[in-house]
């Protein structure tokens, strides 16, 4: 079975971009009901107030104006709230000489009964029932503001009972939505009866059905019908508490019964009357604000539901299908996300996600001539992004998992080899270098024993020898070199020497390879005091680099040597009239066993370690080897020593290559 596993598990299987998208829809799509199903009036209620809050609101319906039975009016009139029937009777007979549109009257009469019972009982109250009568005769619609309490609807005593009212409910969240107690939807209707608001609209306008303005819904918990609430505002402002300012015009009851309102400033006005206490809480209400909501008059909410009724500036709700679909489309992409970028930006396009479709929210909550404003619900749309992010970072760490196992797996066979190759290049080089030396005494033995018994050919033939034998020994040595590196790593003994002496000694070690190209060698060297280094290390590297340079450069050409001090460092310039490096081979070479591929090249002998055992002996030092070249013009090779080197900045004795590398990124992480 395990065998048949195997096999199968190395059948090339092609899917289809469906196929790819398959699970991850299914998922989005459990994801996306799950969300879109959930109670998430915690999240959405203030959610919406922020964006209420941020977006544009509308400027007031001039044409209405607010009457406050205030705080003023009881001083002067030296009465009780919510006044006797005369001074109602008196209001009545104002705003008839006013000659208004409509009148809104949100006074509860069943306490001016309370307070003034004797007046009901005479002509008093059959005056000012006439009087309202009156007005609705001549074209004046008047509708009674009623309170409302859990037995229904508290009917105005009899006989203004008898004329058109409806309960006038500033509504708060309190079982649905926000539960927070505050306004955020106005009530259009209980058990199919106009609340307050809405029969004023139908009574102002009657050839016109106000029944289901724009964004109105019916509740499924209730027999109502609502609209979510937005607030009107003039010279940018809803409501001043300190210096009880309205967004709407305000005049007080006691100038109006005084006739302290010029003529003329109410005419054609729809006029709401209702009773405003700054000290009194039963008054005010909350509406959406950011943190819970802030305090404003009842009357003046109602004049702003009556304003979005009759201009049909209700927040519409977009379909609760959209809502699934945008939550379907966002789990969607950060599923598809979560497999295919980093954890770290994961967080971020879930950010991005989040801004975006706030940000389109806003735009679509903002005003628009003849569409109106929309409110789209960002609960279960954040949610199922929430749900699908912390979700999948498990499934991503698994994956994550996985692949540094795998990765661990290739590593240590990959370590394996590299120990083989290892083991066998040390086992092999050493096994070499007792043939070679045999091979080289007895050429020298015969030579020595035939003497001048040799003709011209023959030394050729022997000077081949010599000379292939040395190139086999020193790629043995390159090759024991390197093992040696890998396995035991490098020690750096520091001795304080002079630079330009050594220089010198490397030069007069080249000077027949020179000599027999007729290439001169220039030296331009500073007087340098003497620095710490490994004598050995770097006669090694400058050997190499001299070497390169007679090697690579033609004849009855220049090679210069300079020596310079700066800053805190030396610097060793190498500049030959070579063949020079195409710019595309530069980034490789000092790599390992690599040579660059020409005719030139393959024409010079060589392993391809030199330069990259110079490069890691120069990094030893805490110094830098670097190269600049031009084809066809030469190369130029610079290194940086610094001045004043310990030994416990060097690499440390006996750290391997592979060490060498691991403290470099560590040092280049921290930096």
């Amino acid at each position: 079975m395990k065998s048949l596993l195997n096999r199968l598990s190395r059948i090339p299987r092609t899917r289809k971009p469906w196929q790819e998208l398959l699970l991850p829809g299914l998922l989005a799509l459990v994801i996306a009901a799950t969300a879109s199903t959930s109670p998430l009036s915690f999240l959405e209620a203030p959610l919406y107030d922020l964006r209420l809050w941020l977006s544009g609101k509308r400027s007031v319906d001039p044409g209405i104006v607010i009457i406050t039975l205030d705080d003023q009016t009881l001083n002067q009139l030296n009465e009780t709230s919510p006044l006797t029937v005369g001074s109602h009777l008196k209001a009545i007979h104002a705003l008839d000489a006013h000659g208004v549109r409509a009148i809104g009257y949100a006074i509860d009469f069943t306490r001016v009964q309370r307070i003034d019972a004797l007046s009901f009982e005479t002509d008093a109250a059959k005056e000012l029932y006439r009087s309202m009568v009156r007005l609705n005769a001549k074209g004046v619609p008047l509708v009674l503001g009623i309170p409302y309490d859990l037995t229904g609807e508290v009917m105005a005593p009899y006989p203004l009972s008898q004329l058109p009212q409806a309960m006038a409910v500033v509504h708060r969240d309190g079982t649905v939505f926000g539960k927070d107690k505050v306004t955020r939807r106005a009530l259009l209707s209980l058990y199919k009866k106009p609340a307050f608001e809405l029969a004023l609209a139908n009574r102002i306008i009657p050839e016109q059905s106000f029944s289901e303005p724009p964004g109105s819904y019916a509740a499924a918990d209730t027999e109502a019908r609502y609209f979510m609430l937005g607030l009107h505002q003039s010279d940018g402002k809803v409501y001043e508490a300190e210096y009880e300012s309205f967004s709407y015009p305000r005049y007080s009851f006691v100038d109006l019964v005084e006739g302290k309102i010029p003529q003329g400033t109410l005419r054609d006005k729809i006029v709401l009357v209702g009773v405003f206490h700054r000290d009194n809480p039963n008054d005010y209400t909350l509406v959406s604000a950011p943190g819970g909501g802030t305090q404003v008059p009842k009357i003046l909410v109602q004049a702003n539901i009556l304003d979005s009724i009759l201009n049909g500036h209700g927040i519409r709700e977009v379909p609760h299908a959209l809502v699934v679909l945008l939550s379907l489309l966002l789990s969607i992409i950060v599923i598809l996300a979560s497999s295919r970028i980093r954890p770290s930006r994961l967080v971020l396009l879930t950010l991005a996600l989040i801004a975006g479709t706030f940000t389109g929210s806003m735009i679509l909550l903002q005003p628009l001539a003849g569409i109106g404003s929309i409110w789209l619900p960002l609960g279960a749309p954040y949610l199922a992004m929430a749900m699908s992010f912390y979700l999948m970072i498990p499934v991503r760490l698994y994956m994550e998992n996985r692949k540094r196992f795998e990765l661990e797996k290739q590593n240590r066979a990959l370590l394996e080899v590299e120990e083989l190759k290892t083991n066998f290049l040390q086992l092999v080089t050493h096994d070499l270098k007792t043939p070679v030396a045999k091979i080289q005494g007895l050429t020298e033995q015969l030579k020595r024993s035939l003497g001048n018994r040799l003709e011209s050919r023959d030394i050729e033939t022997m000077n081949q020898l010599f000379s292939a034998n040395d190139e086999l020994n020193h790629f043995i040595n390159s090759l024991l070199e390197l093992t040696q590196l890998d396995n035991q790593g490098i020690r750096v003994n520091l001795q304080s020497r002079d630079l330009n002496q050594l220089l010198e000694q490397v030069v007069l070690k080249h000077r027949f390879g020179a000599q027999a190209k007729q290439i001169e060698v220039k030296l331009d060297f500073e007087p340098l005091f003497p620095i710490r280094m490994d004598a050995t290390l770097i006669s090694k590297v400058l050997s190499n680099l001299m070497d390169n340079a007679i090697k690579y450069s033609p004849e009855r050409t220049t090679v210069t040597l300079t020596t310079r001090e700066s800053g805190d460092h030396v610097e060793i310039t190498l500049e030959d009239q070579g063949i020079g490096i195409p710019e595309s081979e530069i980034g490789n070479l000092f790599s390992r066993f690599y040579r660059i591929n020409n005719d030139t090249t393959r024409s010079v002998k060589g392993t391809g370690l030199g330069l990259y055992l110079s490069k890691y002996f120069i990094e030893a030092h805490r110094g830098e080897l670097s190269v600049e070249s031009r084809p066809g013009q030469g190369t130029k090779f610079l290194i940086r020593l610094p001045l004043e080197l310990t030994q416990t900045e060097v690499v440390r004795p006996g750290l391997p290559l592979t060490g060498m590398r691991t403290l470099k990124n560590k040092e280049k992480s921290h930096a």
